[in-house]
């Protein structure tokens, strides 16, 4: 794959009204110690500085941290349970997020990475949701 990619992410929170929701952008990719590195920014609304994106990933591993505007951290595992806490303006929010199922196809020129999770906040059960990360190259 090159090293200048488009990355489509498109996710569903089926409890939240049911509308997808989807972001294009573009990025950098590289492959190091056989885990896949995608780094990306996002320009926010609402005069919010841009959020840089570094996301790892590898068979059953998922890792986005996200810095600038908003800063975040997210960490899905195949069959686990992993939590986080959020620093907002009205305080600290628990995140936890079970993942039930998480499969990555990878071709030549396009990485595909969906997981489906729960999502609970400050132990409440929030939605199921499901999302789709994709890599292809740019040509």
């Amino acid at each position: 794959m090159t090293k200048e990619v488009l990355i489509i992410i498109s996710g569903m929170q089926f409890s939240m009204g049911d509308e997808p929701i989807e972001l294009k952008t573009l990025g950098n990719y590289y492959l190091k110690n056989d885990k896949h590195y995608v780094i990306y920014e996002e320009m926010p609304e609402d005069n919010v500085p841009v959020t840089r994106n570094l996301v790892k990933f590898y068979d059953g591993y998922f890792e986005m941290t996200k810095k600038g505007g908003n800063n975040s951290y997210l960490l899905f595992e195949r069959g686990k349970k992993t939590s986080t806490v959020y620093q907002t303006i009205a305080g600290p929010i628990q995140i936890d997020a079970v993942t039930h199922d998480m499969t990555m196809e990878e071709t030549e020129d396009e990485l595909n990475v969906y997981i489906k999770y729960t999502l609970d906040i400050n132990y409440r059960f929030v939605s199921d949701c499901e999302v789709t990360f994709k890599v292809r190259a740019r040509e």
